[in-house]
């Protein structure tokens, strides 16, 4: 569908030549209305300036005959053939763009309004660009035709019918642009994923996980590949998000958004790989490996693994910043745009991923990595890190500085245990994500360094390659060529022939026309001779061709092509001068006329962008900024130098002997020196000052304040969407005093930081003000001094020179204009013939010097996409009242460079105030980490002695000296266990009356019992002895027996009794859990008749494996009585299966479970199974299980269990393990 409808290449086109035609009609309504006000204005002599500024929307000038009076924009140059024509709107087509032009006749006045369509500047580069400016195209992608365009294409009327221009789509091909594709597209992808999704959904529900993820991670992967593969959307719709101009890495990452959409899908696959790996319980596995040398080799592997992927991490660091237009160095540039916060986005994304792989690796060594770790693996791995990190760093390897980095950070996790303590601490894990956002941004600032440092050193092999170039051969050669066509141009021939004619237009095509492109970095002069040798359009003075020949070719030398020749200052490696003789046939056959060109290589200066605002960016040669100094050598001997550092002291001869100094470079006196070898023993050495410390922490305090940002931004993003903000004030007390301590300090700290950077600015601001007004002034008081050249038309030349050595004593570039506002002469004259500039003053300016009387105006002007400010003052002749004499004049001063200085000055700004905020944010994590556990040992400590306060055991008072508030509690908590103590005292005399009068009823009921039936046997006896019956005697056996039952039955209740109420005291002491219930189970193995007692450790358990603090004797007869209570559990006829599980649901804690297959507990009778005395058997007492309790709950565990009747019971216990 979408192809078939983008076949019709003209649907798109008339709906946007439709969309056109009515803002072109609009802006032909406002242009109107415009100049009917002004013509009011004119006719009622009211107009000036300030009213015309005032009333205007387009570019508008009026003339007075053919004399420019007023003018409201100072960029657009009128064309004064407008003048003389006869029209009422037509389309101007001229050199520097296209506009649409209105004439409005107001008495002898005449109005002329110019609507901008298009600009042009016969220039390219990063201020200039074509067609950059169209103001009324919005955005579309059409192109204007005017001559023998096609009936097919749309036209485009005024508003009284008169056809203007036809238009043409800018893309060949008729598909590309258009959104119905793109968004088939999309809608494909939609149905695509909803289904995938839906399957995975139910994968989900159903717990396999694994085929989950798979079912929504491999169809995106598998899309991903098609979109790569058919080079999807570009090649669609060309998206600048999908541009390879602005990014691009390889074939992965062809564009900024692929690298963007690359990012959103390694995240996903990073995401599903955690939960997986929390699902299959990857640290718990690691954590029961007791092989030594299965951890070893784990954990050296983890190493590895984790060092390979921060090399990768460097890897994509250092392709983003290499293949990217955008500028990363916060130290090079602050500018935002769209593009560059999604590629730092894009970054984040990536960095993220590889943060969350770096997570689970650290769990995983941290499971290796127990606190039982030998010392000597712990200072290997310190001395380790120590020493690869040195050794990169003085090598400048950045493999061996990532290896040390890798080992510095299990170091550090190893000496801290954040990775342990996080897993329960929110603040932890914090400083956790800290710590790995740290090494992120160092690794970032790492790569930026390595960019900056083999960027640097490309450029000054350029640069020291240009200077030490003896012949510019691909000029040569073009010079040839433009030397035959200029030969054959027919209107070079005809001009020439008539020396009568004015020969500028032949000197302007030769410049702007032959001279262009390749040949903007050389200064150009045209002289034109007749055939018999005589100047054409010269003053009397010029010489004659002879003449001049001998005078330029003094000291040249021949080239490979005929007529042109190439002399060398000896001065400098690099000073080229080219001269060329061009014969040209005249029309009139009188022979043969000469054009001679002498073009001389500019000298690119520092304090400049005139260079670079006028040079196509193909032909422009970047220096390296005004730090930049550079030196040349014939041998060991100092030629020449340019620049700030000083090479005859501070760069000895010996150097150049350094190896280095021609590879890598060498760095003397806080400089970094590079040299290049030419011919004849030349050497050039470029110097730059050195990347400094400062330059590298300003990069990463910029990457770990992203990091921070953005990862702070998900987590809040994601609180909030879950709803779970309101856990974040339910944390403990340590966290909120290190969250509110770093809250109390950053905020004030950030404040601060905002508003000094503000008050920084606004003075770097005020102050660049002064400096300029100080140098116009100077430029000022100057020009005053030759005024009376001003008035003199036949003066240019002295003007010119006047002009010229005012702006090198100032340093400045500078603009004379007539009192009228008209240009006179300029510094620059390039500016204004590329039409980057018209020749007339900023009307602002007129307004605010003339019309209000303002001693200075500073303005902020536009040249294409530079912005810059511009100076402006009157001059004025000699008054008795100063600044009242009527003005002969005005000085315009741009400062082109004046965004570029305050640029350096607030990155300058932006990096201080980014590396003390970084330091100090740094700095107060780690002093609110110390200071939490100082505060809160105190509270750790009486937290400790509460878990063992005991109503039966002794209780230690807390010693603390401090008087602050913890030490109030401590006082309080020790007068409270003194009064516990007499509490206790008399509770348990209380207890122990009323466990006695308990003791005496449970004795007197269990004793009567047997006594009953003893009676009722003796009683029996007495009567059949009355009687004298003869089976007396086998009575009185029977009875007896009878009697010896009972009698036994009475002495095991005073045995169980007397146990119950003799318990010894408790002698808690460090034991290991697995050896006593081995032999527990081994005791109690052939008591399971025809059955047996299984025990199960977990995988890879150590005899030495669960140590808990509690008494041996309590916890055998605990085991001894669960074990037994299972064996009897089970009913007759049913095999007894006995099952001993050890466990460890938590890292401080181990669980023993008990599990048979008997008859279970009836629910009538569950709640009791704990109280003394109670008992569901024949033989039993009733006291084990109420042992079994007391002796767990006094080692600081607890014990319950799980039924189910006719399936059997399950005890378990959990005791928690000893500090190491």
């Amino acid at each position: 569908m979408g192809n078939h409808y983008g076949l019709a290449s003209d649907v798109l086109l008339r709906a946007e030549a439709g969309q056109l035609q009515a803002v072109l009609h609009e802006a032909e309504r406002t242009a109107q209305a415009d100049a009917e006000n002004i013509a009011a204005e004119v006719q009622h002599g009211a107009v000036t300036f300030t009213s015309l500024l005032r009333s205007t929307t387009y570019p508008t000038f009026i003339y007075r005959g053919t004399q420019l009076l007023y003018w409201s924009d100072h960029t657009t140059r009128p064309d004064p053939d407008n003048i003389s024509q006869s029209f009422h709107e037509k389309l101007l087509d001229v050199k520097f763009g296209r506009y649409l032009v209105l004439r409005r006749q107001a008495g002898a006045y005449s109005i002329l309004t110019y609507i901008p369509l298009e600009r042009r500047y016969g220039i390219s580069n990063r201020y200039l660009r074509e067609g950059a400016e169209r103001a009324l195209f919005r955005g579309l992608d059409l192109r204007i035709v005017t001559a023998n365009a096609r009936a097919s294409l749309p036209r485009l009327y005024s508003a009284d019918g008169t056809y203007l221009f036809s238009l043409e789509s800018v893309h060949p091909n008729p598909i590309t642009g258009k959104y119905v594709p793109l968004g088939l597209l999309l809608l494909g992808f939609g149905f695509y994923l909803a289904g995938w999704g839906k399957l995975a959904r139910g994968l989900f529900q159903q717990r396999r996980l694994l085929a989950g993820a798979a079912a929504v991670v491999l169809p995106l992967l598998v899309f991903r590949a098609g979109l790569l593969y058919w080079g999807l959307p570009f090649s669609f719709i060309e998206l600048e998000l999908f541009n390879p101009r602005v990014y691009a890495a390889s074939w992965l990452s062809p564009s900024l958004g692929d690298l963007l959409i690359n990012a959103l899908l390694l995240v996903l696959v990073v995401s599903y790989a955690l939960r997986l790996f929390r699902r299959f319980g990857v640290v718990r596995r690691v954590w029961h490996l007791r092989d030594w040398r299965e951890r070893a080799g784990l954990g050296t592997a983890t190493i590895l693994l984790f060092y390979a992927l921060l090399l990768t991490l460097y890897e994509f660091y250092a392709s983003t910043f290499t293949n990217s237009q955008l500028v990363l160095d916060i130290t090079q540039s602050i500018d935002l745009s769209g593009f560059k916060l999604l590629l730092l986005l894009a970054i984040v994304l990536h960095t993220g991923s590889y943060l969350l792989v770096f997570y689970m690796l650290s769990q995983v060594f941290s499971a290796i990595m127990r606190p039982a770790t030998k010392k000597l693996a712990v200072l290997l791995l310190a001395a380790s890190a120590l020493v690869w990190l040195l050794l990169g760093l003085a090598l400048d390897v950045p493999s061996l500085t990532l290896l040390g980095l890798t080992l510095a950070f299990f170091f550090t996790l190893r000496l801290t245990g954040l990775r342990q303590l996080s897993a329960v601490v929110p603040y932890q894990l914090y400083l956790f994500v800290f710590l790995m956002v740290g090494l992120s941004a160092t690794v970032g600032a790492l790569a930026l360094y390595q960019h900056f440092d083999r960027q640097l050193i490309q450029t000054k092999q350029k640069l020291a390659g240009n200077l030490l170039l003896d012949n510019d051969l691909q000029g040569e050669f073009l010079l040839a060529e433009r030397a035959r066509e200029m030969a054959s141009d027919p209107l070079l021939q005809a001009k020439l022939a008539s020396p009568f004619d004015n020969q500028e237009v032949v000197r302007q095509k030769i410049t702007k026309y032959y001279l262009r492109d390749y040949f903007d970095k050389y200064e150009s002069t045209v002289w034109l001779f007749d055939p018999t040798g005589r100047p054409i359009g010269e003053d009397s003075l010029a010489v004659p061709l002879r003449r001049k020949r001998w005078r330029l070719l003094a000291g040249a030398m021949s080239t490979d092509q005929p007529n042109l020749y190439l002399i060398h200052n000896g001065a400098t490696f690099s000073s080229r001068r080219y001269v060329l003789f061009v014969p040209v046939a005249v029309a009139t056959g009188a022979g043969n006329a000469t054009i001679v060109l002498e073009l001389v290589l500019k000298k690119l200066t520092t304090n400049s962008l005139v260079p670079e605002l006028l040079v196509d960016e193909k032909f422009f040669q970047p220096g390296l900024g005004p730090e930049l100094s550079y030196a040349g050598y014939q041998g060991k001997r100092l030629v020449y130098s340019e620049g700030d550092f000083d090479y005859g002291n501070n760069l000895k001869p010996e150097l150049l002997n350094d190896p280095h100094l021609y590879t890598n470079g060498i760095t003397v006196a806080g400089t970094h020196h590079l040299g290049i070898t030419g011919s004849q023993d030349r050497t050039i050495v470029v110097s730059t000052p050195k990347y400094s410390f400062r330059s590298w922490f300003a990069n990463f305090s910029f990457l770990f304040l992203l990091h921070t940002f953005f990862g702070l931004l998900c987590i809040v993003a994601y609180l909030l969407a879950k709803g779970r903000y309101p856990h974040m004030l339910r944390t403990n007390f340590s966290t909120k005093i290190q969250l509110f301590l770093n809250l109390g300090i950053l905020v004030p700290l950030l404040v601060v930081s905002v508003a000094i950077a503000s008050q920084v600015t606004s003075s770097y601001k005020h102050d660049l003000l002064h400096a300029y007004e100080r140098r116009g002034k100077a430029v000022q008081d100057n020009l005053l001094k030759d005024r009376a050249l001003l008035a003199d038309s036949t003066g240019r030349e002295k003007l010119t020179d006047v002009a010229e050595i005012v702006a090198n004593l100032t340093e400045t570039d500078l603009n004379l204009y007539d009192e009228h506002g008209q240009l006179l002469v300029s510094s620059q004259p390039l500016i204004f013939e590329s039409g980057v500039l018209s020749p007339l003053m900023n009307p602002q300016a007129i307004r605010a010097l003339n019309e209000r009387g303002q001693p200075r105006i500073l303005l902020s002007e536009q040249a294409g996409s530079l912005s810059f400010n511009a100076l402006y003052l009157p001059l004025r002749m000699p008054s008795t009242k100063p600044g009242l004499g009527p003005v002969i004049g005005y000085v315009g001063i741009p400062f082109f460079d004046s965004e570029k200085e305050l640029d350096t000055k607030l990155i300058e700004l932006v990096d201080t105030i980014l590396n003390i905020f970084t330091v100090m944010f740094i700095l107060f994590l780690v002093l609110t980490f110390v200071a939490s556990r100082i505060l809160t040992t105190p509270l750790k400590l009486i937290t400790e002695k509460l878990k063992h306060t005991t109503l039966t055991g002794q209780n230690e008072l807390l010693s603390y000296e401090s008087s602050d508030e913890i030490g109030l509690l401590v006082r309080e908590y020790n007068g409270m266990l003194l009064k516990l103590e007499e509490s206790k005292q008399e509770l348990a005399a209380q207890e122990k009356e009323a466990a006695w009068r308990e003791m005496a009823r449970q004795v007197a009921h269990e004793i009567k019992n047997p006594l009953t039936p003893m009676k009722l046997s003796l009683q029996f006896l007495q009567k059949a002895i009355a009687e004298r019956r003869p089976n007396a005697e086998e009575l009185i056996g029977k009875i007896s027996q009878t009697l010896i039952t009972q009698i036994d039955v009475l002495s095991d209740i005073a045995t169980s009794f007397s146990t119950f109420t003799n318990l010894p005291a408790m002698r808690p002491e460090r034991l290991d859990v697995v050896p006593i219930l081995r032999r527990c189970v081994a005791l109690h193995q052939d008591s399971a008749t025809g059955g047996k007692v299984q025990f199960t450790l977990p995988e890879g358990i150590e005899e030495a494996g669960f140590l808990v603090f509690a008494d041996e004797n309590l916890l055998v007869r605990t085991f001894n009585n669960l074990l037994i209570n299972a064996i009897q559990s089970v009913p007759e006829g049913r095999r007894p299966e006995i099952k001993v599980l050890l466990e460890q649901p938590a890292p401080d804690k181990v669980r023993i479970c008990i599990n048979d297959n008997g008859a279970g507990i009836p629910l009538a009778v569950q709640e009791k199974i704990f109280v003394p005395n109670f008992t569901t058997k024949v033989t039993g007492s009733g006291i084990g299980l109420a042992v079994a309790r007391r002796g767990i709950e006094s080692a600081g565990g607890s014990i319950w269990f799980e039924t189910q009747e006719g399936n059997g019971t399950t005890f378990y216990i959990e005791l928690p393990l000893a500090p190491t």
